[in-house]
């Protein structure tokens, strides 16, 4: 990691407080890739947080506009329920293969498509038989400092419990990373990754758009014969 890669935009206010054998914490991370540039979209953790009982989030929404999923990565906890919106003119068949939260919702528009139970932790990836060019994760954890960062690439980690270091997941990273905490009392970290941020849903012509669609109509003509 280079030093000054980057200056954080925002300055959080760090605490310690112990009880015990239990410390909290707050630091504004600042993520860099390799070209110098902000990488949004990673996930942080601390893996030693201290664990909660695990309670299902009230929902989560992963909304389908200008042919993208939006947001392209989400983190939620295990038994929340996605739901699926489709703002486009266009229908959406939307899937994952991912072990333990395999799932299809079979050409729809609007909100016609029912929400989905994500039971198993891990990462799921979604994408869309229509449209290939799209894109999306779901980072299921039970740890409770699970946060993702900004356009700017920037996240406020809080956690509780001793905790030595800070985990970095990103869909463009084979494997995630871990990085030490600073023992010195800083309130903000950056750091650089190995990797340049790069958008993973592109586009596609309307008219490759259009012989897609017209294909997976007829799929879905034909099973339901």
């Amino acid at each position: 990691m280079r030093a000054g890669v980057l200056s954080p935009t925002v300055v959080a206010v760090a605490w310690v407080l112990c009880l015990g054998e239990v410390i909290a914490g707050e630091l504004q991370v600042q993520l860099a890739g390799s070209d110098g540039e902000p990488v949004p979209f990673a996930v942080l953790t601390v893996p030693d947080a201290k664990a909660m009982p695990v309670v299902a989030q009230n929902g989560a929404t992963v909304d389908q506009r200008e042919r993208r999923f939006d947001p392209l990565v989400t983190t939620i906890t295990p038994g929340t329920q996605v739901t699926f919106p489709n703002s486009d003119d266009t229908r959406h068949h939307v899937y994952s293969f991912s072990p333990g939260n395999a799932f299809e919702l079979k050409l729809f528009r609007a909100n016609d498509a029912p929400p989905v139970a994500f039971n198993a932790p891990g990462v799921v990836t979604l994408g869309c038989n229509i449209h290939d060019s799209m894109k999306a994760y779901l980072y299921v954890s039970t740890n409770p400092s699970a946060v993702v960062t900004d356009a700017e690439g920037s996240a406020t980690l809080r956690w509780e419990g001793t905790a030595t270091a800070i985990e970095v997941w990103h869909p463009q990273l084979s494997a995630p990373l871990q990085f030490p905490l600073p023992m010195d009392g800083a309130v903000t970290l950056a750091l650089e990754l190995p990797m340049a941020w790069q958008d993973p849903q592109g586009s596609k012509s309307d008219s490759e758009l259009e012989n897609m669609l017209k294909r997976f109509s007829r799929d879905a003509n034909q099973l339901s014969q």
